[in-house]
């Protein structure tokens, strides 16, 4: 199993009219046809990858949380430089599959364009089914997602 470097970043509310452009903007950038061979690599969870933003803004509209953090981004970058693109976006979707499980719509996508594969992963802020905004505690890095 090859040996990844994970990171996770927050995707705020833009401050304008438009509260999810940077959620949005995200969801474009991972599943670009140009980085995931044509979108061999992409799939997602809970929702449609070309739909994403959609449904998610509408999940945040239905619980009335629209505003403030608006998801999350994980990269997974492979630390070998030939991980094979289908075998990295096995894993990625592995993680997807047991860490979001069934309450969190997420995208996730492998990169193959540069050096080094690595996978990206954007999840709804919002629990698709309680409604509940996901928690990052201090220390869940370490003890949880790594």
């Amino acid at each position: 199993m090859p040996l990844a470097i994970t990171k996770i970043l927050t995707i705020n509310d833009s401050g304008e009219k438009f509260a999810g452009k940077h959620l949005k903007r995200a969801i474009e950038y991972i599943i670009d046809s140009a980085k995931t061979q044509e979108q061999r690599y992409v799939s997602g969870i809970n929702c449609q990858p070309q739909d994403a933003f959609v449904q998610m803004k509408s999940t945040k509209q239905k619980f009335g949380k629209t505003d403030k953090r608006q998801g999350y981004h994980i990269v997974i970058s492979f630390e070998e430089t030939n991980v094979d693109p289908a075998l990295a976006f096995e894993i990625v979707g592995k993680f997807v599959r047991e860490y979001l499980g069934d309450v969190y719509e997420a995208v996730y996508a492998v990169h193959d364009n540069t050096e080094h594969t690595h996978g990206h992963i954007i999840f709804n802020s919002v629990n698709y089914r309680t409604g509940r905004k996901y928690r990052y505690e201090k220390g869940d890095w370490a003890k949880k997602i790594q």
